[in-house]
């Protein structure tokens, strides 16, 4: 039998078109989704959080908690048909959903006021030593993916954050301490199983859905599927040797220590990552009430035995030396970290080049304000070589060939700081020329990046996203704010 449509169902309708309403919907989604609640089908699972419940109160937020939604349900998959189950109701009844799997978006793409499924249950690490592989599930967090491999002196390279989820960090790109040594994380990577948009298992690699492997890796978060799990390339690290220089504040060595430093980081191994960080407050450092206010740090790792002798290219600057050699899982306690702030804003800039001049002033000058308002909030800007095994990247990771790039970084306590901060971080934002930084780091998801998103995470590689997103997912199931759209969507 037909369902009739009602004189208000039509005036709803006309009014959500009439505002400019994001999402696309037609009469019968409404009556089920909207009228009547949520579909028989999602009623009464046992892996299903519903509102009232004090699981759902904090299920309900993310890492970030400047987002405050109220999802109808949220669901924890415990098995593959679970989530097929899932995929098949949501295109039965076109309905909205966010994927999450660590829930570190800097801005609300794995939430939803709609439905939300979390894989955070699918979270085994099975490591194979005999063909140095690991399988590794999606909702797996870094953390427990180090320690599993690191005990076995296996790595995959990582980022710095240990409650990251594999997935987000993965389908991104992945920069971390192994990138210039071992690639990002998604070089490691040699097959992705996924439920597609039609709810079908697959697997795609190298030799399997080709086109679907790359546009993946680097490209992939939230749009061509819901990721079960990895296989991954595990690679051999006994040793590794951290190091660490660091200077208390003084805002006349900044700019020269930045200029000497660029130019250093371009004459390493790739053996050897680097970052220099510009922190105010330092609350990421293991004891606080040591720390001056501001500190700028180099740290890194060296993959092997050899000795860590590069760093006396500073020696003139007289950095506090901190060299340990110890193994890859011990290095972690040092290099990771993880700010227990609970709102944050992130921003980036893909660096095609060394910073000149001009733009090395601007970042003494905003830090040399800081120093002047000493804020009760943590700024850090941190600044990455890429080079080594980056620049072999065969995937959609689009800026596999730049120098590197600049993490922008803002954490506060208080909601009340929200509109102070966002500020800070916009106006020093635009004050960097988009000629000279067209691109940013897709996992460093940023709003503010409006309706250019596509150009300024993939660059060139976005044709091609969009002909595998048209290929595998035409309706354009598998979509947030930030997602690749299907040509149609895109003209």
């Amino acid at each position: 039998m037909k369902k009739i449509i009602t004189f208000s169902l039509i005036f709803q309708l006309i009014v959500s078109i009439l505002i400019g309403h994001e999402k696309k919907s037609d009469p019968l989604t409404n009556c089920i989704h909207s009228e009547c609640g949520i579909p028989n089908e999602f009623k009464n699972l046992p892996y299903a959080v519903y509102p009232g419940t004090c699981k759902y109160s904090i299920d309900r937020f993310n890492y970030n908690k400047r987002f405050n939604y109220f999802p109808k349900i949220i669901f924890y998959p415990e098995s593959d048909q679970q989530v097929q189950f899932l995929v098949k109701i949501f295109k039965k009844y076109h309905l909205e959903f966010a994927l999450r799997s660590g829930g570190h978006c800097f801005e609300p793409g794995s939430l939803s006021s709609d439905y939300i499924v979390d894989v955070s249950n699918f979270n085994k690490i099975i490591p194979d030593v005999s063909k140095e592989e690991v399988y590794i599930g999606a909702g797996s967090e870094l953390k427990n993916v180090i320690r599993t491999l690191g005990e076995l002196d296996y790595a995959i390279p990582t980022g710095t954050c240990p409650s990251v989820g594999v997935t987000g960090l993965t389908l991104g790109g992945g920069i971390g301490f192994l990138c210039r040594q071992f690639g990002l994380t998604c070089d490691s990577v040699k097959s992705i199983k996924l439920v597609n948009a039609e709810g079908e298992i697959i697997t795609a690699s190298s030799n399997s859905h080709p086109d679907l492997f790359w546009a993946l890796r680097g490209g992939g978060n939230g749009s061509y599927g819901i990721v079960l799990g990895f296989t991954f390339k595990m690679h051999y690290v006994p040793v590794v040797t951290y190091y660490e220089l660091l200077w208390e504040w003084d805002i006349n060595l900044l700019k020269p220590i930045m200029k000497t430093w660029q130019h250093w980081a371009k004459t390493l191994p790739d053996s050897v990552t680097t970052v220099l960080g510009v922190r105010h407050p330092n609350f990421m450092c293991a004891v606080p009430e040591e720390s001056p206010p501001l500190v700028i740090r180099i740290d890194g790792i060296k993959v092997g035995s050899e000795p860590f002798t590069e760093w006396k290219a500073f020696e003139k600057f007289n950095p506090k030396v901190i060299i340990i050699k110890t193994s890859y899982l011990d290095s972690v306690k040092y290099w990771s970290n993880e700010s227990p702030l609970p709102f944050n804003k992130g921003k980036s800039k893909i660096m095609h080049k060394p910073l000149n001049d001009k733009t090395i002033n601007k970042v003494v000058k905003f830090f040399k304000k800081l120093e002047e308002r000493n804020p009760d909030f943590l700024a850090y800007f941190d600044f990455e070589r890429f080079g080594g095994q980056v620049a072999t990247n065969d995937s959609s990771f689009f800026p596999s060939q730049a120098f590197g790039w600049w993490e922008q970084a803002y954490f506060w306590e208080f909601p009340e700081q929200t509109e102070e901060v966002l500020a800070l971080s916009r106006t020093f934002y635009k004050s960097l020329s988009n000629k000279k930084f067209p691109h940013c780091y897709a996992n460093f998801v940023d709003y503010d990046l409006g309706k250019d998103y596509l150009f300024r995470y993939y660059g060139n590689h976005v044709k091609r996203l969009i002909e595998v997103k048209q290929k595998y997912d035409p309706q354009n199931l598998f979509h947030w704010k930030q997602s690749i759209p299907p040509a149609k969507c895109e003209e």
